[in-house]
């Protein structure tokens, strides 16, 4: 009796699973939202997306969300895609706890795929489409659900914070940051300028001007009468000389200045004594506190290793081997087994 009444169940996941692949041909498209936040909500149990190609070397994933309800029962979800490469999941809203997944790749022309799940209470789920297409061309998916299904209202889900169009940076970049050439703005004119720049080009396409020979040479004259003639330059008669006494050179006083004799300093009674170079004081090197010890290595066939310690650097003991590394740069290796004591003496 259990077996039948399994099969009786599969049969009709499958008949229902047949209606949904039937009904998945008129889809509707959807906006598409790229924050979980702010999901688009599904009024209907069909919809169809886009996912355009990157720019090159954007490797990033596109992610769509969309939002619904479930009732208490099976619900089914008929994926198909074209030219995409994406993992669709299923979550239910209070914590994103996901139901179920299913991964879709663009190696055939169209593919399709489905999945069963089944809700032991009503609540709110999260659809999430996260691909990306493998070439230029835009890949598509339709995605059809049937069951226990249940349309959410846009009034449920809170609605993504828009962005004015008309505000813009100094810097246009592209998604991998190529800087973009901005448009040239042209400052636009009020609608009174426009309206008067309009009608005065109006009156002077109508009213071609036509001077008259009579007031060409009117400006003639005028422009004659306007130049300014050059002024006539008055002959200025220089002054006469008369002499009446004779005039007598006056005679300079050479004035004699003793040039003046730099102050002698005063010699100082007593001279600095020339200091006599000293002897260069003998530096005795300091004695090295280790100079006489030395590490010593034993090993079982009865050689003996001794390295001072001024030339040593490090020892260690590295995976059943003695590390022995000095201030050269050499580093020597002995095994461990070979090895019967280390000491320092």
């Amino acid at each position: 009796m259990r077996h039948t009444s399994f099969g009786i169940r599969r049969i009709l996941n499958s008949a229902v699973l047949g209606l949904v692949l039937c009904l998945s041909a008129g889809l509707t498209a959807f906006g598409q939202s790229s924050d979980v936040n702010f999901p688009t909500p599904l009024s209907t149990n069909k919809l169809s997306g886009t996912i355009n190609a990157r720019d090159i070397g954007d490797n990033r994933l596109t992610t769509h969300y969309f939002a619904f309800n479930g009732t208490q029962g099976d619900l089914f979800v008929n994926v198909v895609s074209k030219n995409l490469d994406a993992d669709i999941d299923v979550f239910s809203a209070d914590g994103m706890i996901p139901l179920t997944k299913m991964v879709v790749a663009s190696d055939a022309q169209a593919n399709e795929t489905g999945r069963l799940i089944y809700l032991r209470k009503p609540e709110k789920l999260i659809l999430r489409v996260q691909g990306r297409t493998p070439n230029d061309r835009p890949a598509s998916y339709q995605i059809s659900f049937g069951g226990s299904f249940a349309s959410i209202t846009a009034g449920e889900v809170p609605k993504a914070p828009v962005v004015d169009s008309s505000v813009s940076g100094e810097v246009t970049v592209n998604s991998v940051g190529t800087i973009l050439p901005q448009p040239k703005r042209t400052p636009a004119l009020p609608e009174s300028k426009k309206a008067e720049e309009v009608k005065t080009e109006v009156a002077n396409a109508g009213e071609p001007e036509v001077e008259s020979e009579a007031a060409k040479r009117e400006k003639v004259e005028e422009a004659r009468s306007e130049t300014p003639k050059p002024a006539k330059r008055s002959k200025r008669r220089s002054p006469e000389v008369v002499v009446t006494e004779p005039l007598e050179p006056k005679k300079e006083v050479a004035a004699t200045v003793e040039p003046t004799k730099p102050a002698k300093r005063p010699r100082r009674a007593t001279k600095k004594e020339e200091k006599k170079p000293e002897p260069p004081k003998e530096v005795t090197p300091p004695v090295d506190p280790l100079a006489n010890v030395k590490l010593v290595i034993l090993f079982k066939n009865g050689e003996k290793i001794e390295i001072g310690m001024p030339d040593l650097m490090k020892f260690t003991v590295d995976r059943g081997q003695l590390v022995v590394i000095r201030k050269t740069g050499s580093i020597d290796r002995y095994s461990m087994v070979e090895v019967a004591k280390v000491t320092i003496e």
